[in-house]
């Protein structure tokens, strides 16, 4: 099987490909970067606008958690024997795998480079942009993605951020097919994940992408073998968020939640991984 990824390189995505990029090496033939923090911006742009946007908190919460596992990936980087658990572009770099490093996904050049690779499947993970009906058209199997909501109900940017603003009691994590829409294709496989107490935004993000990493090579193993099933999403119960706004995240901590702990970091600098605390197989988020 011939596979394309598509990605924003940073720690939860790794999370989420970690084992799938070992275990499918020889399947992967290019990972697509998307190189813009926020959309197509610049990293200056991108913090000017996360902070007049969603305010300080939010923004120091997104700055921290890039900083701290970009210095990880300087570490990787510098250091050929460092293990790496932090990156899929460490990865590649090490694998010498075929990638690409763009801010725009719908380009001419990058979807050329896709095309002559006749993908049977292409995979987004954390994607900060939208991939429109000529790459969606051009795998055999079509593209799934992997969205850390229990989607038809939060959709979007941040989702377990406005989890835990509007106190859930769970979150889940989904990969449905990919369409025109913002994660409006069929869903494959969900599965719900408990809400603890005294969760952080970092952790319940972390325990989604845990249960995505599980998810999607049973997924992929279906779709080459042929057996992925899906149901379509019900749009009279579909909701859709953006970027967390301040009003969000002043919810979230009158709820008694954070955006990190200091316990988030070290789980998962040395590479421990929390109870992910399932609910329902398939949830459907009733």
């Amino acid at each position: 099987m011939r596979i394309v990824l598509l990605t924003n390189d940073n720690f939860f995505s790794y999370t989420v490909l970690e084992d799938f990029l070992k275990q499918r090496k020889d399947d992967i033939k290019l990972i697509v970067f998307s190189s813009a923090l926020v959309g197509k911006k610049s990293l200056f742009a991108s913090v000017a606008w996360l902070l007049r946007e969603t305010g300080f908190r939010h923004t120091a919460f997104k700055l921290l958690v890039y900083g701290v596992f970009k210095l990880m990936r300087v570490a990787c980087n510098l250091l050929p024997f460092f293990p790496n658990h932090y990156s899929t572009f460490i990865w590649a770099k090490r694998q010498k795998m075929p990638f690409v490093i763009s801010p725009l996904l719908n380009s001419e050049d990058v979807v050329e480079r896709i095309r002559k690779l006749e993908p049977d499947l292409i995979v987004s993970v954390s994607m900060n942009q939208i991939a429109k009906k000529e790459i969606l058209e051009m795998p055999t199997h079509r593209c799934i993605n992997v969205h850390c909501a229990p989607l038809p109900r939060y959709g979007g940017m941040s989702p377990y951020v406005w989890a835990l603003a509007n106190n859930e009691s769970h979150s889940a994590a989904t990969i449905h097919y990919m369409d025109e829409g913002l994660d409006s294709g069929d869903i494959i496989v969900q599965e719900g994940v408990k809400v603890m107490k005294n969760e952080s935004a970092f952790s319940l993000f972390y325990r989604c992408c845990l249960q995505a990493a599980e998810l999607l090579q049973r997924v992929v193993r279906d779709i080459e073998a042929n057996r992925a099933t899906s149901y379509a999403q019900d749009m009279d119960n579909k909701s859709y968020f953006s970027w967390p706004t301040k009003d969000c995240i002043t919810n979230l901590r009158l709820n008694g939640y954070s955006l990190a702990r200091s316990s988030d970091f070290l789980f998962a600098l040395f590479k421990r991984k929390p109870r992910i605390n399932c609910t329902l197989s398939s949830y459907r988020g009733e």
